[in-house]
């Protein structure tokens, strides 16, 4: 969770739910690589599909960070 944190706050990017992403890695609820695989697929999947629909919205939605 730490690392996680401080990967967020090198990015300065802040996204609370890849709290849970990490905490369902570390307490071993992902039993194969296949699993994980699935999981990070789903990850970019709804980033990209929120971003498109941010941006079709007019929501202004930097493509990094926030520099505001």
């Amino acid at each position: 969770m730490a690392l996680t944190g401080a990967v967020l706050l090198l990015l300065c990017s802040s996204y609370p739910p890849t709290g849970a992403t990490t905490l369902i890695v570390s307490l071993g609820l992902l039993h194969t690589p296949h699993e994980m695989v699935v999981l990070m697929i789903g990850v970019v999947l709804l980033t990209v599909i929120g971003w498109v629909i941010n941006r079709a919205a007019g929501v202004p939605m930097p493509v990094w960070a926030n520099e505001g």
